[in-house]
């Protein structure tokens, strides 16, 4: 009886011996299988992000694309726009636009959505004549456009009285102004240019418009294009036409009329808006410039990646070329 419990003792032993071998092989596989759970799913994780950037990518490249197209689309239309103005510069007064008459973009700085394949591009064409001249503007007129556009008075003042001085020569400053002086002070120091502007964003180094998120936007309503004081009727702004001192109620009259059939005098202005002050603007036109800033969005999907090109552009029929790219600006903010 002794020797049969103690063979069952040592049988009893034996097994739990098993058992704990068992379970530790157990364990060891779980474990095993836990490690290459999570290396497959750490490489599954960098597939998926490799696949996302290479959508990204892909997309990105697509929106450029699409954006590039709808810039020589619109130097298309520019050119359909010049011999629809002037054919109709050669019209007698009064005679009514042809309803056969194939539509044309005008700048004036409208959103056109264009379909094209594999995408959208939303074009804005901006007539360069249709801006305020940021070299020769007299100061009244820049007072004018900053006070609309909602500065106030005291910043209204300086960034006047220091665009001034950054394209005048000399080293006497303005009361609210700044020359080299102020500029030396500053980190990292510079002197101020002397000279006329080269382009409207050079403004960001001007006094008053230190990190201004504005700089982007203030190439719709201020140029440096060209050598004319006059602003064109048929393209400018709502902000461009009241900074130029015209009444409001003339502004909106003028914007309406001019989408179906442009101005080509005071004369026909008047009728509709019999003001007085229309007979002392001098610094008016009817005409566009050979200027053009073409700004468009290439898309993909309408709420997701954009990009964005801007333009300059010379469109002209009695140049040796009919079209030249004057400037070219990628990933525009926009």
């Amino acid at each position: 009886m002794y020797r049969n419990i103690r063979s069952r003792k040592g049988r009893n032993s034996k097994g739990a011996a098993h058992a704990d071998q068992a379970g530790t092989v157990l364990l060891l596989v779980i474990l095993v299988l836990a490690l290459i759970s999570v290396l497959i799913l750490s490489w599954a994780q960098e597939w998926r992000t490799e696949l996302r950037l290479a959508a990204n990518f892909r997309e990105a490249h697509q929106c450029r694309r699409l954006a590039e197209a709808g810039v020589y689309y619109a130097l298309g239309k520019l050119v359909s726009t010049k011999i629809e103005e002037v054919g109709q510069l050669q019209q007698p007064m009064g005679t009514p636009a042809a309803e056969d008459r194939p539509p044309v973009w005008q700048g004036d700085q409208r959103p056109y959505l264009l379909e094209l394949p594999g995408g959208w591009a939303e074009i804005r064409l901006a007539d360069e004549a249709g801006k305020i001249n940021l070299n020769r503007a007299p100061e009244e007129i820049l007072l004018n456009l900053f006070t609309v556009l909602g500065f106030s008075p005291e910043k209204v003042r300086t960034m006047v009285d220091s665009i001034q001085d950054w394209r005048s020569r000399g080293d006497a400053p303005r009361p609210y102004g700044a020359k080299s002086d102020y500029y030396l002070s500053l980190d990292p120091p510079y002197v101020a240019k002397n000279s006329n502007f080269e382009a409207v964003t050079e403004l960001a180094w001007v006094r008053g418009f230190e990190n201004s998120p504005m700089i982007p936007r203030l190439c719709e309503w201020l140029t440096v294009q060209g050598v004319s004081l006059g602003v064109n009727v048929n393209t400018a702004p709502l902000q461009v036409l009241l900074a130029m001192g015209l009444p409001p109620e003339v502004c909106q009259t003028i914007i309406a009329t001019r989408r179906t059939m442009p101005f080509r005098n005071f004369q026909e202005i008047f009728q509709l808006s019999p003001d007085p002050r229309l007979g002392q603007q001098q610094m008016l036109t009817f005409h566009s410039s050979p200027f053009f800033t073409i700004k468009s969005t290439g898309m993909v999907n309408k709420h997701k990646g954009r990009h964005t090109i801007e333009a300059v552009v010379r469109v002209e029929f009695s140049a040796a070329e009919l079209w030249e790219i004057i400037a070219w600006m990628d990933n525009f903010p926009g």
